[in-house]
């Protein structure tokens, strides 16, 4: 009798356990328009102005990060300046009293253009980290939704984060 009680005990707990595990997948095209909506991104500093636009999301599954491509447009005094192509990489950060994710330490790989002088390049890649930095850590790039009652669960018990067939899959427990 005891076996069979102890067996009740564990099978109720393990579908217990099952039934408050919950996956959310967003996928990189929905991630694409979270961040367009977030774009252009300016940022001026000692008269240069570099302004941000035209990203597109590349979900690294290798590393779990998230890359961006965008458009690069450099203005500086004296008709310096030109447009390149910037390429970044970060990965998430969840805030789970904003029940929202940002772009953690985004960090500049490359920045190329044929209008700026390659010794300008450095300055210009300073300016753009800098906007990068500030700008995406206060701008979630995926808030989860207030109506939506299993989001509002998510919010406070987060598991994990990886990068799956170009989707983030979040694995969510609650207690």
């Amino acid at each position: 009798m005891k076996n069979w009680f102890l067996w009740l005990v564990l099978a109720a707990h393990s579908s217990w356990a099952n039934a408050l595990t919950y996956t959310v997948n967003i996928s990189q095209q929905e991630l694409q328009s979270k961040v367009e909506a977030l774009m252009p991104i300016e940022k001026t500093k000692l008269f240069v102005t570099v302004v941000l636009s035209n990203p597109i999301i590349d979900l690294a599954e290798s590393s779990n990060e998230i890359g961006l491509f965008s458009r690069i447009l450099i203005s500086a005094p004296g008709g310096l300046g030109g447009q390149g192509t910037i390429k970044l990489a970060g990965s998430l950060l969840y805030n789970a009293d904003q029940g929202a994710f940002f772009l953690n330490n985004p960090q500049i790989q490359s920045i190329e253009s044929k209008d700026v002088a390659a010794k300008h390049l450095d300055k210009v890649q300073q300016i753009a980290q800098l906007a990068l930095e500030q700008y995406l850590s206060a701008k979630p790039i995926y808030r989860f939704k207030d109506d939506n009652m299993k989001h509002k669960l998510a919010k406070a018990v987060l598991q994990s984060v990886t990068v799956e067939n170009q989707q983030l899959v979040v694995e969510l427990t609650v207690f």
